[in-house]
């Protein structure tokens, strides 16, 4: 988390010195943009992460499921 923050803080600042000096709109946009991606790469990473363990939970349920067929 301190690193994301730290990555927000580079992005701001060197936004800001880009505002200070006539900076074009694509330069400002791009800068935004950049933002934008810190801040939901964390959340990209949490719902990659949800879906590999619901896919682990099924394949063990699978599996479970299977044994408890061969010992009836």
């Amino acid at each position: 988390m301190k690193l994301i923050i730290f990555k927000l803080a580079r992005v701001m600042l060197i936004l800001g010195l880009i505002g200070g000096c006539d900076a074009k709109k694509d330069t400002v946009e791009k800068g935004r943009e950049a933002v934008k991606e810190l801040v939901t790469q964390p959340f990209s990473q949490l719902d990659s992460a949800k879906d590999s363990v619901k896919q682990s939970e099924e394949k063990q349920k699978a599996a479970l499921e299977e044994a408890n067929k061969y010992m009836k």
